[in-house]
């Protein structure tokens, strides 16, 4: 049986994508708090590393300066020694109140401390800040002899200077760095990041889609078995409501059919007594007798249902219970009656019992839709879960009147489908099952009998 879902795959992407959606946008915010953080602590190295240097010159000038007064760009020169590292483009020196001292080389085109720098290094030891493109030719005169601007990385750092006391600032100090190796340096960790970020995205990409097709899938078994419980649920349902009016109907019935079993019998003894050869009293004689076998039917299959007598019936016993009842008259008309041996599987007497009578009320219209010497025939098999019980005769068909109307009530023909056809189909419909005309001709007709089981 199928079980579309078709809410439950949209659902599962949708869902899917906004978990996607999410795990990708905190990747991304946390690859770029990583890579931020990083650079600061990168680009500050270089500071951290002079700023200690600066103040063991500047203690070795303050020393000299207590033997004899020392003018303070004197006491700040020192910090110029650093301008002959390698890489280091420029230094200057400014006093407490950031006017420029000196500077190295003198040709540096800059002006006094930053407006915005100065505030910031009197609250903090040094700064730091890092130009992928700085205009070399723009502070740097003469730097190339050329007129074009030159742009290169150069990282500029920004020391406060003090003495022995931290409290008196004694100046500042600005260094120009050659930054080329730190550009290599950070575009190498900006491509190991972005590495790390793009396999976090992939793997978690993957992992999120795993989940989420177990989740789907795993639904997928929970609407299945909701659905196979819910239907139980109906066919349960169903049931109980076609037991209690089962129940209800069958008191009525088994009051009426009781009623009618005495008349019957009377009826029949009566007309046994009349003369057979005629045609007319031969007919309702044959009538009669077949009535009573259908009130005695209903009347065994009632006191099952009352007793609730359960119990397992094979299809060998049902087809043996097809032959036992319908040779007599077979016999009698001289028709050839033929059933197969039936199928193993089992069925409950409730709807065992019900498909017997059905199927007694196909044979007996058949016989008498049959000439002498002709066949009757009933096959019946297990097949896709289903019985199947086909009824065919060797008969003259049913008229075209008649088949538009072939399961109405009060339908009569040669062939016998009147009230016993519209019955049968009730009965059928009772329990689950479904009567057909398969085919109707001049060389025979054949019904259908389908009852789904499972197993």
């Amino acid at each position: 049986m199928a079980f579309p879902f078709p809410r439950l795959a949209p659902a599962t992407l949708i869902a899917g994508g906004l978990l996607v959606a999410i795990f990708a946008g905190s990747v991304v915010r946390f690859r770029s708090e990583l890579r931020a953080e990083i650079r600061e602590k990168i680009i500050g190295r270089d500071a951290a590393v002079l700023y200690p240097v600066a103040l063991e010159q500047l203690a070795r000038s303050e020393a000299d300066a207590t033997r004899q007064p020392v003018d303070p760009a004197e006491m700040l020169a020192p910090v110029l020694d650093s301008a002959r590292q390698q890489g280091m483009l420029a230094v200057t020196i400014f006093d407490a109140e950031g006017n420029t001292l000196q500077a190295v080389p003198p040709t540096l085109l800059l002006d006094d401390l930053s407006p915005a720098d100065y505030p910031q290094l009197l609250q903090t030891d040094h700064i730091s800040h890092y130009y992928p493109n700085f205009p070399l030719d723009r502070y740097f005169a003469g730097a190339g002899g050329s007129t074009e601007p030159r742009p290169a990385p150069v990282l500029e750092l920004l020391l406060r200077l003090h003495g022995r006391d931290p409290a008196r600032i004694l100046g500042f100090a600005q260094y120009f760095i050659d930054a080329r190796p730190l550009a290599g340096e950070l575009v190498a960790i900006d491509e190991r990041i972005n590495r790390l970020t793009a396999a976090t995205l992939g793997i978690g990409g993957a992992l999120i889609a795993v989940v989420v097709a177990a989740a789907y899938f795993s639904l997928r078994r929970a609407q299945r078995a909701i659905a196979e419980r819910n239907e139980r649920l109906v066919r349960a349902n169903f049931e109980l409501t076609f037991a209690a009016k089962a129940s209800a109907v069958g008191q009525i019935t088994s009051h009426l059919i009781h009623g009618l079993q005495g008349s019957v019998a009377g009826l029949r003894a009566v007309v046994a007594d009349r003369d057979t050869a005629t045609p007319d009293w031969a007919s309702a004689a044959g009538y009669t007798e077949r009535m009573q076998t259908m009130i005695q039917d209903t009347v065994a299959l009632l006191g099952d249902i009352s007793t609730q007598n359960n119990y397992e019936l094979t299809g060998r016993e049902l087809t043996g219970i097809i032959r036992q009842r319908n040779a007599a008259a077979a016999e009698k008309k001289e028709v050839v009656f033929a059933v197969d041996s039936g199928f193993d599987e089992n069925l409950d007497s409730h709807r065992g019992s019900l498909l017997c009578l059905i199927t007694n009320n196909l044979v007996q219209n058949a016989i008498e839709a049959t000439d002498a010497g002709r066949r009757v025939s009933v096959t019946s098999c297990h097949s896709a879960g289903a019985v199947v019980i086909t009824v065919a005769d060797e008969g003259h068909g049913i008229s075209s009147e008649l088949r538009e109307h072939l399961f109405e009530p009060g339908r009569t023909g040669r062939s016998g489908s009147g009230l016993g056809l519209a019955i049968s189909r009730l009965l059928a419909r009772q329990i689950g099952a479904t009567l057909v005309l398969d085919s109707t001709g001049p060389k025979g007709t054949t019904f259908t009998v389908t009852l789904p089981i499972s197993g």
